[in-house]
């Protein structure tokens, strides 16, 4: 009985080992995240690539591919991310989200996705600023129009 169980055990260990992804997988989806590459990032998601693994585009700083999309400006690798699954309030080293990168380039139809995603406007980065504050030091008044209103 205890060969079974151990034998089942090491199957089940087995299976999951061989669906991890894997280094190339990891650096390929931040490669295709980083040149705004939707249909390589697609095939990779399709082939199993965590929407959520965490990334380093810059050593020794983690990241998530959502944040990096967004840090990008670009809105069909988020919208593709998210479709995926990717977790839209997923903070990076310094605990700054995807929202707080779309509110940083000013992109309005980003940050009305995020949020209505359910993108936490309230959540603090490490300098203890949310996405309003960082709306109001890079001027994007229609921004801070749409974060109050959803802070209310």
């Amino acid at each position: 009985m205890k060969k079974a169980l151990f034998y089942a055990v090491a199957l089940y260990c087995f299976v999951l080992t061989a669906q991890a992804q894997t280094p190339a997988q990891t650096q390929g989806m931040a490669k295709a995240i980083l040149k705004n590459d939707a249909a390589a990032a697609e095939a990779l998601l399709a082939a199993g690539v965590n929407p959520n693994a965490a990334v380093e585009v810059v050593p020794g700083f983690p990241t998530t591919y959502l944040i990096t999309a967004a840090s990008n400006n670009s809105l069909a690798l988020v919208q593709l991310l998210l479709k995926h699954k990717a977790q839209v309030n997923q903070a990076d080293a310094f605990k700054a989200t995807a929202l707080m990168a779309a509110v940083g380039k000013g992109n309005k139809a980003m940050v009305e996705l995020l949020l209505s995603t359910g993108a936490d406007a309230r959540a603090k980065d490490d300098e203890g600023k949310d996405a309003l504050a960082l709306a109001k030091e890079g001027g994007h008044q229609e921004i801070i129009t749409l974060l109050e209103q959803k802070l209310k």
